[in-house]
Formats: structure tokens, sequence, C-alpha cells
């Protein structure tokens, strides 16, 4: 049986062009017609792998744990043959329409690094309202899925917005290993809406997940060695588990494997774009997109707007702050395209180039290596090049 592509994994759950055809996650893209919501079955192994990041000791590759997009139906032993050592960071971002049944069945796959350990998973839905306490995936109050074992969990998200998964066994260790990822539950008013309000309304989303990553524990779990973990002391600073200049390469580029969804954010003048920012680290963020005002209209998978009255919440910022298990929901409108701004030129022609990063200079740097790194990509205004998006984060040449 043959590794399953991202893309193929991305159809198949609904998050590709055919998740209309098939009953997936995702559906395809409309304007305030409400859809029917077919049951969705999506499932995950959890193993080990590595990563990679610049300025590492003799280009060593960074030992994590994590999750990878398997088939839904297939055997345990099938499972491991196939994808056992393949966990990528983040996991795979899931997204499902409101109120649709969901069965996510997750493998504990076992790891190749260290074939020493039995660790149990999880799956914890960060945020969701009223959850089956049997699937709440907190392993004291609910179940841990052992070694070798199969478990799924049921979910039916009544709450658009934009929430985050993780393992919740060792959860300090097991999270900033890489065990977390990105869910987006779409409103029933409409797959292009953020909420079921119509000043959500946008053109293009992107998903991204912050998060710092301190290496030694990678490091000294690769090589059977404790970790103090109140010593924390992060040397990397990420944006969908890459730090710049990675953050500007396109999904899925084969020198990046395991790390396979994109950072940079591409779009066309006048677009509505929405940001899904998750923080799933241990600090708290400062981040700045200079040129571009930001507008933030969700909280926690949460409208800004008072249920009662009906008054507006959101706000304009030109700094936004996100703490450690905080989400916002932030739209911008691309600014119209002028050959005086600094940018470049690719296959689609001519585009301004505006970049979102961190304030702080430190969580800029690569392990404190020289030139710009860190929490930075690059927003990228065309002259009305780039077709309509179809799935999130969507790249082009």
């Amino acid at each position: 049986m043959s590794p399953t592509t991202r893309r193929e994994f991305l159809q198949a759950t609904g998050l590709g062009a055919a998740g209309v055809a098939t009953g997936g996650a995702l559906l395809a893209a409309t304007r305030g017609e409400a859809l029917p919501n077919p049951k969705v079955d999506t499932a995950l192994g959890a193993t080990d792998g590595h990563m990679i990041l610049p300025n590492r000791p003799g280009d060593a590759p960074v030992y994590i744990f994590g999750f990878v997009p398997v088939p839904f139906s297939a055997s345990v032993s099938t499972l491991t043959n196939t994808y056992k050592g393949k966990a990528q960071t983040p996991a795979p971002i899931l997204a499902f329409r409101q109120d649709t049944d969901i069965s996510l069945r997750l493998t504990n796959l076992g790891l190749v690094g260290r074939p020493d350990l039995a660790d149990s998973h999880t799956v914890h839905w960060h945020g969701f309202r009223t959850p089956p306490a049997l699937t709440d995936g907190v392993p004291e109050v609910s179940v841990a899925v052992p070694l070798q074992r199969q478990f799924t969990y049921f979910y039916r998200p009544h709450d658009a917005g934009t929430y985050m998964y993780h393992c919740h066994f060792e959860d300090v260790e097991h999270v900033q290993m890489g065990m977390q990822g990105i869910v987006l539950v779409r409103p029933s008013m409409g797959d292009r809406f953020a909420y079921n309000h119509a000043s959500t309304a946008f053109d293009r989303e992107f998903a991204i997940l912050i998060d710092e990553i301190w290496t030694a524990p990678h490091d000294n779990g690769e090589q059977i060695q404790e970790t103090i973990w109140t010593d924390y002391d992060p040397d990397y600073w990420t944006l969908n588990g890459r730090v710049y200049p990675q953050t500007l390469l396109p999904n899925d580029d084969p020198s990046l494997p395991n790390q396979p969804i994109s950072s940079l954010v591409q779009c066309n003048a006048g677009d509505k774009v929405l940001l899904r920012l998750a923080n799933l680290g241990y600090e708290q963020h400062a981040l700045q997109l200079p040129g571009i005002g930001m507008k933030v209209i969700g909280q926690d998978a949460t409208l800004l707007r008072n249920a009662l009255s009906g008054a507006d919440l959101s706000y304009r910022t030109n700094t936004l702050y996100i703490g450690p298990g905080e989400a916002r929901d932030v739209l911008f409108t691309a600014p119209a395209y002028s050959s005086d701004r600094p940018g470049g030129t690719g296959s689609r022609g001519p585009y301004n180039t505006y970049l979102f990063k961190n304030r702080d200079a430190k969580k800029l740097t690569n392990a404190g290596g020289a030139g710009l790194g860190g929490m930075a990509t690059e927003v990228r205004v065309h002259q009305n090049a780039l077709p309509a998006q179809t799935t999130p984060n969507e790249t082009y040449a």
C-alpha cells in the first residue's frame, strides 16, 4: 500500500475540490447557501519523525512526535507498516461544517526513534464546547489510546470558529514535541464566512499555527536523556512548523517533507483575507503586518459581536496579541498593487510584499543566527492574477 499524499488526503477528507462529491470535511465554497451535512469519517496516526530547521549543528534534523493523515478503514498493521515514523508538523488542518457528525479515528502507531517508549496518545479538541466526556481526550477522565490500538472519537460541533487540537497525554511534552493542529468549523450560512454573520465574509483564508520550539528536549528525547522542563528556553519560533525563510516555500515543498503546510499568504488586490491564528506554544506573541490594517472579528471560536444587542465588538489593530491556547480570526483587505512598493515577480506576474512578523526581535532569529528568521512570513498582493482559492492555505507558483 503506497503512502497517501497530502493532496490525496485533502481530497479524501473534503479539503480538496472534490469535497462536495465525496461528502468530505470541507464542502465547496459557497456564498450564503446552507448545504446538507454528510457524516464525516477521518483518521490520524500518532507516531514520530523529524523536522528540518536551519542553523542546526551539522544540519541535524529535529526529532518530533506528531500526527499523520491516514485512511479511515485500514487495519492497525497496515497503517503501522505504511505510516510509522512519518509524523508531520503541524498536524493536518481539519475542517468541518457546523452540526456535522464527525468520526475521527486515532491509531497509535508507535515510535521509530524511541521503540522503548509505549506512550499512549489522545486527541483533545481545545476550546470545543460541551464535548462528549468519553471523547474529550483528557486521559484522566476519558480515554487514551495505547500502543497499536485504535479509538474513534465522535464530535458534533455546534459553534463555528477556529479551534485547535492536540494530544493531552503527558501534554507538556507531547504538545511541544509537535502533536498539535488547527480545526476549522464552517458556519451553516456558507464556507466563505468565518461565522454566521455577513460581516465575516472572505475571499481567501489561511490557517496559521503559532508555536515556539525548544530543541533541547527534542534532542534529549531521541538520545534517551532527561529534560528539566522548568528550564524552558525556546530557540526557534514557527508559523505552521516553519521558520523564515522556510515560511515562504509553497505547500508540499520537497525540501520539507514533514512540514507540508505553507505560511505564505498570496492574494489579489482587493481580496478580503481571513487569517485563522492559533497559539499552542507556551509564550505570548505580538504579531504585526506593517502597511496593512488588521481587523479582529473573532476570538477563541467566538464572534466578536454582542449576542443580545448585536453590537459590533470587533476591533482594528496594528499589533495582534495572542497568548498560549488562544485563537484569533483576523480580516484584512488586500491593498491595491503599486509598482512603487517592494515586491517581486513570479510566474503569475508582479506582486507587492508585506511582512507578517513577530514584534519581538529575539523571535525573528533562528537559534540566534544572523539575518531574518523565526516567526515571519510574507503577504504577497498580486495584480488579480490568482484564481479563486479552493483549499485553505493554497499556494501558487
